[in-house]
């Protein structure tokens, strides 16, 4: 189940955004330091944490139009309530601290809270991290969702029956007894304050020695938080929003539709100022604020209704998605399965299904082909249900270099690129000479110098030459000589035909010694590849 993504509704005055902006920063600025208990042993993959069916969390990926708008405009995507932001900043901060390794950022921690419960947006988020109602999950009774038995003995979800997932990140009570933090430095572990949410969560994320800059290490960090892919691509989608440096702090009490991670809460909007608070789990009743008698509103121009945005298609590519490696190596002549895969999705960011997307292999100077399509160099894929295209198999051809495939559709596209080198068991297709010149000695003597040939594909060594060295009469009389120059076999004969020892590493081939018999004139020898490249050396014996 998915829930709208979050909008901001009605009209807030400039002014008054400055100065609730200005009261929320301040007092959590005071709330002081975060700290870091020393962490437990690693959670492993039967974690309650990890279940996919703890809650619904809001997997709406973040809008493209939005995210790219500056200043209050845009804080729809890119706007965080100002305590939230504090609180996720010290948690990485704490985390640097204590576990320095982790190397955590707090984006990634605002991810979490973005998808499991918006910031706490819509539940009267206050200045200390807590809010005015409480976030829960769903009963884990095993109907709908997970069987978790009480824990806590309802000391956090309020249930003494099953478990339910609370607080901003939605730690199940289990869970927290573990890895529970105390953020805001009051003496008191909370999963419903947003400051001791944020940091117990930093350190879940960090649970043994990962290192988070590290894409493995990330995947099976967030992997562990809620063991379900849509999961932790809606948390790395909005992690990169963040760190795209356009994020707003926005005022705690911005008016928004919260998201239930419950889909049996209908509880209304967040209430209006002055109404009844219903107070979280171990904080006390507030006092009744005194009614004041209102007074006349001053007439005002009102301002211009903005121009309603035409609503975007549901079924239009918005985002074009790539999963997986977008850069790898290969070897000439290399059959390659998967090499390009996308998802894409809509401007609300669920996907669009039934979308062609072209798949086109650019280079000039490759050769790689889909060889189930008539070697094309392009093809198209419609997406499935989920919104995925996977590229057909792709070979690398014989050419060595770097190309790219090149996935698109309705003007969006992505690239991954492949690095192709000469394949160990290429053959050459160019012998060059490279020892002495020319190479001479006199009769009954030996050649000196250098006698090497250097075998090439595409220029590079092709280190699975195998080449034939032949004395000839001359370049147009190819019989094996009876006469003049020679080589010697292991058993000291002297024969006039020889397989030569491979390439080296730079595909140079250093021939045996050549020597010559008491004949003078001039001579030739022929080094020939297996697959029929040829090269012709004069040899001079002089008298």
């Amino acid at each position: 189940m998915k829930l709208a993504p979050l909008h901001l509704t009605g009209r807030t005055r400039r002014g008054l955004c400055g100065a609730a902006l200005a009261v929320s920063l301040s007092t959590a600025a005071a709330a002081g330091p975060l700290t870091a208990d020393a962490r437990p042993a690693a959670p492993g993959p039967d974690s309650a944490q990890a279940f996919p069916s703890r809650g619904v969390p809001s997997l709406v990926l973040p809008d493209l139009r939005k995210s790219q708008q500056p200043g209050p405009s845009g804080s729809g995507e890119a706007g965080i309530p100002a305590t939230a932001l504090d609180a996720y900043k010290k948690a990485a901060q704490a985390l640097a601290v204590s576990q320095p390794g982790c190397r955590i950022p707090w984006e990634l921690v605002a991810g979490i809270g973005r998808v499991e419960s918006v910031h706490a947006s819509g539940y009267g988020l206050r200045s200390d991290g807590s809010t005015e109602q409480p976030i829960r999950g769903p009963r884990l009774d095993g109907k709908q969702f997970a069987l978790i038995r009480d824990t806590d003995g309802g000391r956090w979800d309020g249930d003494t029956e099953y478990d339910r997932a609370v607080g901003p990140t939605q730690f199940i009570p289990s869970t927290w007894a573990t890895w529970g933090a105390d953020g805001n430095g009051d003496g008191v572990k909370d999963p419903n304050n947003i400051y001791d949410a944020a940091l117990g969560t930093a350190r879940y994320l960090c649970a043994g020695d990962g290192n988070l800059t590290d894409p493995a290490e990330l995947d099976k960090a967030i992997l562990s938080y809620n063991n379900s892919r849509e999961y932790v691509n809606a948390v790395l989608e909005w992690m990169r929003t963040y760190q795209g440096g356009n994020v707003t702090a926005v005022p705690d009490d911005t008016p928004t539709v919260p998201h239930r991670p419950d889909p049996a809460d209908a509880r209304a909007v967040t209430p209006a100022r002055g109404a009844v608070r219903t107070p979280t789990p171990g904080s006390p009743a507030p006092e009744p604020k005194p009614q004041l008698k209102p007074q006349p509103k001053p007439t005002s121009v009102p301002e211009p209704e903005p121009e309603p945005r035409p609503k975007p298609d549901a079924r239009a590519v918005a985002r074009l998605t790539p999963l997986g490696e977008q850069s790898r190596d290969a070897e000439t002549g290399q059959d390659l399965a998967r090499i390009a895969r996308v998802r894409a999705s809509n401007a609300y960011g669920d996907p669009v299904p039934g979308a062609d997307v072209t798949f086109e292999i650019v280079g000039v100077t490759t050769d790689a082909r889909f060889p189930g399509h008539g070697d094309a160099t392009t093809v198209t894929v419609t997406t499935d249900a989920q919104g995925l295209a996977v590229a057909p198999p792709l070979r690398v051809g014989d050419r060595p270099g770097g190309f790219v495939v090149m996935a698109s559709t309705a003007g969006k596209d992505v690239t991954f690129r492949v690095n192709a080198r000469l394949s160990g068991s290429a053959t050459a297709d160019t012998l060059t000479w490279i020892g002495e010149q020319p190479p001479s000695a006199p009769a009954d003597g030996t050649f000196t110098g250098s006698l090497q040939v250097k075998a090439t594909r595409y220029g590079q060594a092709a280190l699975g030459t195998v080449l034939t060295a032949t004395l000839i009469a001359g370049k147009e009389n190819a019989t094996e000589n009876t006469l003049g120059p020679y080589f010697v076999d292991a058993a000291g004969k002297a024969v006039r035909t020889l397989v030569l020892p491979p390439p080296g590493p730079d595909g140079v081939v250093t021939l045996p010694a050549i020597h010559a018999d008491a004949h003078p004139g001039t001579y030739v020898l022929r080094l020939t590849a297996a697959d029929g490249v040829t090269l012709d050396v004069e040899l001079t014996v002089t008298a």
